[in-house]
């Protein structure tokens, strides 16, 4: 039944994406919103850390149950019934095209030579968060892969670890709250609320972003991933992203990141006598190429998914 759930919600995805502005996305927007400012907006220093984790459990938990209700509810009544509520959770939660139009709009933009319409279309994609008036192409790529690669875990492949857990469609609404909470609940100014939020999210995404960095390695560059898996994760703040993109990059063979800083030669000679390797740089500078091999790098990854969840569902059958 997971397969199929799947299946059927990838194909309407494609035919009528869930868009950012789509009622369900401001649906979580209001309740997350509502949340925080019960549990954050009582007083000016923001919520207290258990006022914080009170919230997160509210906001989490309790859509949580309800969606795992309905799903227990349906499947000892009438699973045909289950089966629909699988793949409406799934169509409504997944979101692959999300990231993927954003990315075809700057990869369009690239491959037609048109400069400002791509940083214009990265400008959309990142918000106001990101100045790209004065960004190269070079730049406009790397951050577009960046962001692609991320978003293809967040939306696709950690969705579809959370929905092979025994809670089924539960765990798809759980991860993406947390998700959507940890980028939300950051904006708002809540030191508090937002490390809990990003707290939780990091426990629920420890696994998935390590498989997702796994299948990265597997279906592309093995060696490159690998590398970039172990030496290169510091080239980004946050621990979860800086795995996939270490990976991701790797398996593309394309430079990502900040540059790594070059060891002075004190450093350079305590290295050498501690035996540590040097650590470089892998892979070449992103290019519009690089662009078309993340699209075919993310859908060997889906179909590699897809595959061994139709192994599993024929294992079942037979067994």
């Amino acid at each position: 039944m997971t397969f199929f759930s799947i299946l059927f919600a990838l194909i309407a995805e494609q035919y009528r994406p869930v868009t950012s502005s789509h009622w369900i996305a401001r649906i979580c927007a209001r309740w997350l919103d509502w949340v925080a400012g019960e549990f954050g907006g009582k007083t000016e220093e923001g919520a207290s850390p258990v006022g914080a984790r009170i919230a997160c459990m509210v906001a989490f938990i309790l859509p949580t149950f309800l969606v795992f209700i309905v799903y227990v509810t349906c499947m000892v009544t009438y699973p045909i019934l289950g089966f629909l509520w699988n793949v409406l959770i799934a169509y409504l939660f997944f979101g692959f095209r999300q990231f993927s139009h954003s990315f075809t709009a700057v990869h369009e933009a690239i491959e037609a030579h048109d400069l400002p319409a791509a940083r214009t279309a990265l400008g959309e994609w990142y918000g106001p968060e990101l100045d790209t008036s004065n960004l190269s192409e070079t730049e406009v790529i790397s951050l577009a892969l960046e962001r692609a690669i991320i978003g293809s875990h967040h939306h696709v492949f950690g969705v579809l670890f959370w929905f092979m857990m025994p809670m089924g469609p539960a765990g798809v609404v759980l991860y993406r709250l947390a998700d959507i909470a940890s980028q939300r609940w950051s904006e708002r100014g809540d030191f508090n609320l937002s490390e809990a939020s990003r707290h939780f999210f990091y426990v629920l995404d420890w696994i998935p972003a390590r498989i997702t960095a796994m299948g990265f390695a597997i279906v592309g560059n093995f060696e490159g991933a690998l590398y970039g898996w172990r030496y290169l994760t510091q080239k980004w703040s946050d621990s979860l992203s800086a795995v996939i993109l270490a990976a991701g990059s790797g398996a593309l063979g394309v430079r990502l990141g900040e540059p790594l800083s070059e060891p002075d030669s004190d450093e350079a000679l305590r290295m050498a006598e501690a035996g540590e390797p040097v650590v470089y740089e892998v892979g070449l500078e992103p290019t519009e190429r690089s662009m078309r091999s993340a699209v075919g790098l993310v859908w060997r990854l889906v179909i590699a998914w897809m595959a061994l969840l139709l192994m599993l569902t024929i294992a079942l059958w037979l067994g």
